[in-house]
């Protein structure tokens, strides 16, 4: 039973179906099936959020521009509401490290995925769009980063962050690097996945830093 269901699932999400216990465990999350409430986790920036305590936790963090780690437990414990009207999110946690020690608690509200999303973040970030916000979406240039980007689109009603064929092509460059696995369709631009088909090269995130950081602290202009 549980290998139909993760073949259904790897149909789903667009993946080949797991042939590693690794592969299996990132996909159940997916699905939002978590074995360890403690182990899976999110890495926030500026969140602000109501409810206590958590909620208050995350404020305070947000007031003092410091990164916070939530659980599955805590969210699941401690339900927050988040207050932020515009939540952006990245995959790298260089670039969550780097906003924070450059921009403080005026960088813009930000949440790091570290991979592929957690059961944790998937919670925070539909909490957050039961009160209203919008989420902007950000990923590596890479096959899964289309992939997860889709999901994100079709699960939570994302708009694609800095994501369209015209940022990969000014990421590309001497620190790029190859493409690797199956391929994946950008149907929000499918410019870009003819694109990076065609140029073989990935663009991780922390070689758009500037433009990110950019996006961060101009809060009102998002592209």
């Amino acid at each position: 039973l549980a290998g139909l269901v993760l073949r259904a699932l790897a149909l789903r999400e667009g993946v080949p179906v797991p042939a590693d216990p690794e592969a299996e465990r990132a996909l159940w999350t997916a699905a939002g099936v978590v074995g360890d409430d403690l182990a899976s986790q999110v890495l926030v920036l500026n969140v602000r959020a109501g409810g206590t305590p958590l909620g208050g936790w995350l404020t305070e963090a947000a007031k003092a521009g410091e990164p916070f780690r939530v659980t599955l437990h805590q969210l699941t414990a401690m339900p927050v509401l988040p207050l932020a009207i515009d939540l952006r999110v990245c995959e790298s946690p260089a670039v969550l490290r780097t906003a924070a020690a450059r921009l403080g608690a005026d960088s813009a509200p930000l949440v790091c995925t570290e991979g592929e999303p957690s059961a944790a973040c998937y919670r925070l970030l539909q909490a957050a769009l039961a009160t209203g916000t919008r989420i902007h979406w950000h990923t590596d240039f890479d096959w899964p980063g289309l992939r997860t980007t889709a999901a994100a689109i079709r699960r939570l009603g994302a708009a694609p962050w800095l994501m369209e064929a015209d940022n990969y092509r000014a990421g590309l460059g001497a620190s790029s690097e190859p493409l690797k696995g199956p391929a994946a369709d950008s149907p929000w631009d499918p410019r870009l996945a003819s694109l990076m088909q065609a140029s073989g090269r990935a663009v991780p995130e922390d070689l758009l830093l500037p433009t990110l950081l950019a996006g961060l602290a101009d809060r009102p202009t998002i592209r």
